[in-house]
């Protein structure tokens, strides 16, 4: 919460506006001059309506500060790290402050960059205009076949869904949400029966037989505790989900939704690619294939920040509010 305190020094007073929050279970406080005259009732709401996102945004960089000293990485340098637990924290306060007008809003934007920019990476693209367009008139605008409306539509019901199936995921869930992408064409939730390969890259996927077993395998290691951070994770998990490559088509369109709902999860946004992001994205995972793991999450955090570049930086701009009353829940 906000309120006022005094310190008084040598016989002098001097007011500070203040703000409490918790994190890891303790208080934890920052706050604002105000000056030496304590202000009456009025000024006092007018100064906490000024400063409320102030003193908000400056309760989640002290968060982001204590939070990402947690984790030991060799891939990520500090200053991502804060990034990252900046936008952890600015989300969870935007989440807390937006009114539910606001949050359906947001969403509605939001899913549809993401699934726009699930597809932009494959290669065969729609147009952000188009997705658009299915999402208002559920049906296929002139020209665009319909298997590409149906994914369409599939996405933005999986998106809604997916940090929910990322929360159990496991061999079962991962065939279900393949099935459910490909809903009535036949050819959903089976693991590929024959080879393939990876366009672009000199890395061979296992072959079919081996396919099962190496999935259960990464499942494995995305369950085991580690003192990576949720982004790393998820980009490692993504690359080797890709290498597995366990479906003969949708491998990547279902491995960029599983790494969105493991960014989620972990209180971070999902992604926004766009069609100038497939470069580096390919060269992320390329990077990857020759056992590169610092260049393939330099690379995919090269883009994500630049995706989500507001939020990451913390400032003002990221939080899209107007003032909100005085009194706000603390952490």
């Amino acid at each position: 919460m906000v309120y006022l305190t005094r310190k008084t020094t040598r016989g002098q007073h001097y007011f500070y506006l203040v703000k409490s929050f918790k994190y890891d279970g303790r208080v934890e406080k920052v706050q604002r001059y105000l000056g030496s005259e304590e202000p009456d009732e009025f000024e006092l709401e007018r100064l906490k309506q000024m400063h409320s996102n102030e003193l908000e945004l400056a309760a989640i960089e002290r968060m982001a500060h204590m939070s990402s000293e947690t984790y030991r990485t060799p891939y990520l340098d500090k200053e991502a790290l804060l990034g990252l637990e900046r936008m952890k924290f600015l989300n969870r306060a935007i989440h807390r402050l937006q009114t539910t007008d606001e949050k359906v809003r947001e969403h509605a934007k939001n899913r549809v960059a993401t699934i726009y920019g699930n597809m932009a990476l494959s290669s065969n693209p729609l147009t952000f205009e188009n997705i658009e367009s299915i999402f208002d008139q559920d049906r296929a605008p002139s020209g665009l076949p319909l298997s590409k409306v149906l994914e369409v539509l599939s996405l933005r019901r999986l998106h809604g869904e997916i940090s929910e199936r990322v929360g159990r995921l496991g061999k079962r869930s991962i065939l279900k949400l393949h099935q459910d992408l490909f809903e009535g064409t036949g050819k959903g939730g089976v693991l590929r029966e024959n080879s393939a390969n990876l366009p672009g890259s000199a890395f061979m996927p296992p072959p079919a037989i081996l396919v099962e077993d190496e999935l259960e395998g990464l499942l494995q290691w995305w369950h085991d505790p580690s003192p990576l951070h949720p982004f790393e994770r998820a980009v490692l998990f993504h690359h080797r989900f890709q290498q597995v490559r366990p479906f003969e088509s949708g491998n990547g369109l279902i491995g960029r939704l599983i790494m969105d709902g493991m960014l989620i999860r972990a209180g971070l946004s999902a992604t926004k690619w766009n069609k100038d992001d497939r470069n580096i994205y390919l060269s992320g995972l390329v990077a990857g294939d020759r056992g590169d793991r610092t260049n393939l999450i330099s690379n995919f955090w090269k883009s994500y920040k630049n995706q989500h570049q507001p939020t990451v930086d913390g400032g003002r701009e990221a939080m899209r509010l107007e003032p909100r009353q005085s009194q706000l829940e603390a952490f």
